[in-house]
């Protein structure tokens, strides 16, 4: 019996850790699926290196490396922009190690007059940015070793046989297309801004919110940037027709104008409403649309979509009583401050009311795209 009981408390504390080890796993997958990619390329940059017989083969692993992204768009993107730079940063400094070769005093001239010119490149164009440092080392590493065209020429060689295997590595180990990135930072806009129409919502109800808006707004601009860099990168991904972009550019410039309606109706309930009346209709009201731009983004995964007349009869609800305060006179009665914020809220949620209409027909014609 004593011998028994250590048996079964490590049987108990190795099945937790296999729980929390999987559950670990579950939340980190795209992150496993991203150092498997990785791995493989390392692996089949260094083979197809070695089977060519490069000599500096190692180039070829870093690129493997350095153009695998998240997504078969961002690896293009990130491939394109290594060989780009490779290739002038090979041909500036080829040419930087053709003259240090018959002018050996001035090689410190020469060093600093090519690395000022691609750097000057690549402030320009950031696509560039490899360049200087390709033009350096050639510089540095090859003018004892090799011909300057030779040692061009293999540079471009060993990126370009990294930039490919990276690209083939993205596109054949757990695919990931940058739709899925589109879908997903759409999604992460809208539901931080649904979470600020909430806020605002219990806040014409005089609930308690823990949600910091300016933090949330902050995070919105990061959401909306990543969101922006996806669309580029799959414009990359149907530009080399490996895959087609179902949502639309018109979508995140509708999130963005979102956006402000919220940024309007937060400056509007700065201070309480002077309308008391109007606090309830207008917090159903947002709290309607926060659960209706949920809805409509959820949708973009193939979730059903967001019931249009219940959310048309929130806004009729609005409206009336909107109304139902000039047939009584209140919005006359109110000082010339109080009337601009409170005739600023209604503009601010008639705003958000079509706003959320665009949002919602651009995510149709997304779903229309994927069937």
């Amino acid at each position: 019996m004593p011998d028994s009981a250590p048996s079964d408390w490590r049987r108990f504390v190795g099945a937790g850790f296999s729980r929390s080890a999987l559950a670990a796993a579950a939340r980190r997958q795209s992150e496993l699926r991203h150092a498997v990619r990785v791995s493989a390329a390392v692996v089949a940059a260094y083979a197809l290196a070695t089977l060519l017989r490069l000599p500096q083969g190692y180039w070829a692993v870093f690129t493997a490396v350095i153009v695998v992204q998240s997504s078969l768009g961002a690896t293009i993107t990130a491939s394109i922009e290594r060989f780009m730079g490779t290739v002038v940063g090979a041909a500036v400094g080829a040419g930087a190690a053709w003259l240090h070769t018959r002018h050996p005093e001035w090689g410190g001239v020469i060093l600093a007059a090519c690395a000022a010119s691609l750097a000057f490149l690549a402030a320009v164009r950031p696509a560039f940015k490899v360049a200087p440092v390709t033009a350096v080392i050639m510089l540095i590493g090859t003018t004892t070793h090799m011909d300057p065209l030779t040692a061009a020429f293999l540079r471009v060689a060993e990126i370009t046989v990294g930039s490919l295997v990276g690209v083939a590595a993205t596109l054949l180990i757990f695919p990931a297309r940058a739709h899925e990135s589109v879908v997903q930072s759409s999604q992460k806009a809208a539901g931080l801004l649904a979470d600020l129409l909430s806020h605002y919502a219990a806040k014409l109800e005089s609930k308690p919110s823990t949600l910091d808006p300016r933090e949330h707004y902050d995070e919105t601009l990061k959401a909306l940037a990543k969101l922006q860099t996806a669309i580029t990168e799959a414009d990359r991904e149907t530009a080399s027709k490996l895959s087609d972009r179902s949502v639309s550019d018109a979508l995140p410039r509708t999130l963005w104008r979102l956006r402000n309606d919220c940024v309007m109706i937060g400056r509007a309930l700065r201070e309480p409403l002077p309308a008391p009346v109007l606090a309830p209709p207008s917090a159903a009201m947002l709290a309607a649309s926060s659960a209706y731009l949920r809805a409509a983004a959820q949708s973009l995964s193939g979730a059903a979509r967001p019931d249009r007349l219940a959310f048309a009869e929130s806004h009729k609800a609005f409206q009336d009583a909107i109304e139902g305060m000039r047939d009584v006179g209140a919005t006359r009665e109110l000082a010339f401050d109080d009337a601009a914020r409170t005739f600023g809220l209604v503009f601010a949620v008639e705003n958000l009311f079509a706003n959320l209409g665009d949002f919602a027909d651009r995510v149709e014609e997304a779903a229309s795209k994927r069937d």
